[in-house]
């Protein structure tokens, strides 16, 4: 096959990813809370003997709909326990977790997960943890996706070999030390964490890093960040907004903290001086960081021990200014906060408890039951890790319940209106999906960068609070009377806008977006001794880009798993695919590539 050029015809108005807002009902006007446990009807209860900790919304196979990963353990004592993947076929979901590689079933099973595109070919694999509990070995391990939601392990990529147990709980993901690909950080590097310690340990320098070498490897390292005691939840996002990742963890024993980046990957403790108590023996599960009163910083909430307690961010210092009681008996595992009412600011919701209104300021009210409809959510028998998704596609965002001793439960968000935005970030300043570390900031149409008219900001992140990964999208709640302007800032400070947003819309977008007017035609060469089919790509650059210096086209297979082609230059926008039948169809992709060498966004054709 000969290439001298291209074309191509995709999506309009690309733009990008994050997760977290949430819910209403079909009956319901705008402003109100309810839901409706849909765990029956789409058969996503778990497993009988129960054991689920963490959950990540995610598409394994690139068909547009959101699955469902579970992490288990100690589930009634079964050994070598099984995770699970929920595959969504739209009407229903299935258990595909051993048949795709990711059943992961390792005693005594696995607390953190998270899904993140480690070797930025525009699918998500997979690092999951073993908790140790007494069976050797207990190791962690990577899965990568081959396009299609096949994973094969490739645990042996990580240099030096493992050669400890570990009690992980949390896990992050993200370009740690700023080299243009994802790395992986881990809680609890030895085998025994001492939970129930009332008091720090002395600091140990343990390896709790896999740095991805972008070659394929991972280099298990120590970054800065010691280990004092019992970690349960692990969040990355940038705290002090100074363009890294930094990460935050909820401890039990030592008082939870956070750790600030200094831009290459290496950390140092800074709690105390952020604002965070110093008390001990304290028991956090988890911190969740939002901009709950929309003025474009991260505000957290740290939960915990029966209790919620709310930060605001005042100039980078975080001050205490609200505390909640969890519901009931619910010790209190995991919080989120979305947008489930579709008034424009950020609600909370208590995994296994109730709804908390916010009142545009930060502040939050009790959403009652009979509004509400969530006795599904209390009748939890001991809720860990919840987590948002459109898993219906309907604009707003469902949750998911993980149970450690009940089955678990899908709650629908009955909401029925499009006052909604969905972001999705197709590829990143690491040419990989998925969005990490990208800053979503929404304004009124006409007002980009004023923020008197800022109607909310999103950090995309993969595993945070207890055990939680949301889907991959920001999603904001707006009103309808009015259009949006949106900034996209990723990682490495560049941006995009997309001006002129109209609600009820699920936006993609792409650090190199993809090229325009792609199309394909079917010719006849007649040059030959017999009459040859040949189709002949077109497509035009896409003025948005700077600095392209090639384009990559591809065969899409099934899945739209990308078959390689050809590269061509930026001066030959055409290609002809040679020896091609008359009867098949055949659907193309093409990309355009930077002079880094980061690969954007496909462009498709579909020729009949």
């Amino acid at each position: 096959m000969s290439c001298q050029g291209c074309c191509l015809r995709i999506l309009k108005k690309p733009a990008l990813i994050l997760a977290c807002t949430f819910i209403l009902s079909p009956l319901f006007l705008s402003g109100s809370i309810h839901f409706t446990n849909v765990t029956q009807k789409y058969n996503v209860g778990g497993y009988s003997y129960f054991g689920a900790h963490g959950i990540c919304w995610v598409d394994v196979n690139s068909d547009g709909k959101l699955d469902l990963y579970i992490k288990n353990e100690d589930a009634k004592g079964v050994l070598n326990v099984e995770n699970i993947l929920y595959i969504n076929y739209g009407s229903i979901f299935s258990d595909e977790a051993f048949l795709r590689g990711v059943s992961d079933a390792y005693p005594n099973g696995t607390h953190g997960a998270v899904f993140a595109d480690l070797d930025n070919d525009k699918d998500f694999d997979l690092f999951s943890t073993t908790t140790y509990e007494g069976i050797s070995p207990s190791y962690n391990h990577i899965y990568e996706n081959d396009g299609t939601g096949y994973f094969q392990d490739i645990t042996d990529s990580i240099s030096p070999s493992q050669d400890i147990d570990t009690f992980s709980r949390g896990v992050a993901a993200a370009d740690f030390d700023g080299d243009g690909d994802i790395d992986l950080y881990f809680s609890n590097p030895l085998s025994e964490a001492k939970p129930f310690s009332t008091q720090p340990s002395p600091p140990q320098q343990l390896k709790n890093f896999y740095l991805n070498n972008g070659d394929g490897t991972f280099t298990w390292t120590y970054r800065g960040i010691e280990w004092i005691g019992f970690v349960q939840g692990v969040s990355a996002v940038d705290i002090d907004q100074d363009g890294d990742i930094d990460i935050a963890e909820a401890k039990w024993a030592p008082p939870s903290t956070i750790y600030l980046n200094d831009g290459k990957g290496y950390f140092h403790k800074a709690g105390g001086s952020l604002g965070l108590p110093l008390t001990i023996n304290v028991k956090d599960n988890g911190i969740t960081f939002a901009d709950i009163d929309n003025d474009g910083d991260l505000d957290f909430a740290v939960i915990g021990a029966h209790r919620i307690d709310i930060y605001k961010n005042n100039g980078g210092i975080f001050h205490k200014y609200n505390s909640m009681s969890t519901a009931g008996s619910n010790a209190g595992f995991h919080c989120c906060f979305g947008d489930f009412d579709h008034d424009g600011d950020l609600d909370l919701y208590e995994s296994g408890g109730y709804f908390y209104q916010n009142d545009g300021q930060g502040n939050f009210i009790y959403v009652s039951l009979n509004v509400s409809a969530l006795m599904a959510s209390l009748n939890t028998v001991d809720p860990r890790s919840s987590a948002l998704g459109d898993f219906d596609g309907d604009g707003d965002l469902d949750i998911y319940i993980a149970d450690k001793r009940g089955y678990n439960v899908l709650l629908r968000n009955d909401i029925d209106d499009s006052n909604w935005i969905q972001v999705e970030v197709l590829s990143d300043q690491t040419g990989g999906t998925g969005g990490i570390g990208a800053k979503l900031t929404l304004y009124k149409g006409g007002h980009l960068g004023e923020s008197g008219f800022l109607k909310g900001f999103r950090e995309i992140t993969g595993e945070y609070g207890y055990l939680a990964q949301d889907m991959p999208a920001a999603h904001f709640g707006v009103s309808q009377s009015s259009t949006y302007d949106l900034k996209i800032e990723f990682l490495n400070g560049e941006q995009r806008i997309i001006n002129s947003i109209v609600p009820g819309r699920k936006i993609q977008t792409a650090y190199i977006l993809p090229p325009i007017n792609f199309t394909g035609e079917r010719k006849v060469n007649r040059a030959l001794f017999y009459y040859e089919n040949v189709i002949q790509l077109t497509w035009s650059a896409n003025p948005d880009n700077n600095n392209i210096t090639k384009y990559r086209i591809y065969r899409v297979q099934q899945w739209r798993k990308l078959e390689y082609i050809d590269e061509v230059s930026t001066e030959d926008l055409v290609c002809y695919i040679r020896d091609t039948s008359s009867n098949t169809q055949y659907t193309f992709a093409v990309t355009a590539v930077d002079n880094n060498n980061i690969e954007g966004a496909p462009a498709y054709v579909t020729v009949e």
